[in-house]
């Protein structure tokens, strides 16, 4: 069975999210690359002290990766509750003080400005 939505509004249903989630399992899922290709130009960007949000992070490997090389501060949001259980048990005994929140990217609770791990 094929996990790729019928139609491209599918992309915005927290339903096919769950669903896409809970059939893939624990298979990462990556839009952009791998931390391998990527962190040339993370690394140029941002610093191992710097508040980072990972918007949509699906269960995506590259926040492990990044907190696995000394990046503490990352907050990682989705709108799929799905998800968001299976990263946190996943992570909780390797990357104890990263941040895993259900939320939808259109309506965040985030202040303007913030600092995102003092908003809790």
């Amino acid at each position: 069975m094929s996990l790729l939505p019928k139609t491209y509004q599918e992309f915005s249903s927290k339903h096919y999210w769950n669903t896409f989630f809970t059939r893939r399992g624990e298979k990462a899922f990556e839009w952009y690359g791998e931390y391998t290709e990527l962190c040339g130009l993370l690394h140029k960007y941002i610093r191992p002290n710097d508040e980072v949000l990972v918007a949509g992070c699906g269960n995506s490997i590259l926040s492990g990766d990044l907190y696995k090389v000394g990046y503490r501060n990352l907050t990682n949001i989705d709108n799929s509750e799905v998800v968001i259980r299976q990263m946190k048990e996943k992570h909780k005994a390797d990357c104890p003080s990263m941040q895993w929140m259900k939320m939808d990217l259109s309506a965040m609770d985030f202040e303007d400005g913030c600092v995102l791990l003092r908003t809790r």
